[in-house]
């Protein structure tokens, strides 16, 4: 697996979505295949960063911004149980077994790396539409882009080596879950205290 195999499936995603005119629309992709587990978790993304937009318009009603909200926290679940999903596929790809001996610890799994390699990639497509306006707009943030790209490089080149000091058993492959209580109504005493 290469970073850039996941990037080309989260810009495929990204750029699928910005085709329609939906701002809530259902995954179009659902087949069986290396990308599609990219692109789905990235239509996650795009579609809950266009409703993040939304729900910052000031013309909204209390009940549509409550509406959106409660949208919002069901992306944002889907988007933690996709990525967790993704540990798990590579997990099993990479590193079926623990490595014998002693390995290293990463602060943070490769699925949650991929997560921000994906979010780089949605910031990437919004800035460059940002620059596209033109103007003194474009040349004020065109220096954002070029960071943006850089961390992007910087996060793929990350990302590629994590995974072959994974393949080499340096590195142990240990899944990081996230477990949102506040979204369980078994751990939310908000929920489970509704009577």
């Amino acid at each position: 697996m290469k970073a850039a195999a996941a990037k080309h499936a989260f810009q495929r995603a990204i750029e699928a979505y910005h085709a329609q005119s939906e701002v809530d629309p259902a995954c179009p992709e659902t087949a069986d295949g290396f990308e599609s587990p990219f692109f789905q978790k990235a239509w996650i993304d795009t579609v809950q960063w266009h409703l993040e937009d939304e729900i910052r318009r000031p013309d909204l009603s209390g009940p549509e911004v409550l509406a959106l909200k409660r949208r919002i926290d069901a992306l944002n679940q889907a988007r933690t149980d996709a990525v967790e999903a993704l540990d798990r596929q590579l997990k099993s790809q990479l590193q079926p077994t623990p490595p014998s001996g002693a390995s290293a610890l990463r602060t943070e799994s490769l699925g949650w790396a991929l997560d921000r390699l994906c979010i780089l990639q949605l910031k990437r497509y919004h800035m460059a539409e940002e620059v596209a306006r033109g103007g003194d707009h474009a040349t004020r943030v065109a220096p954002r882009l070029e960071v943006l790209d850089r961390q992007s490089a910087h996060l793929e080149a990350a990302i590629d080596t994590l995974v072959e000091d994974v393949k080499a058993g340096t590195v142990a492959y240990v899944p990081y879950e996230q477990h949102k209580l506040y979204n369980d109504p078994d751990t939310n005493p908000a929920l489970y205290r509704v009577t």
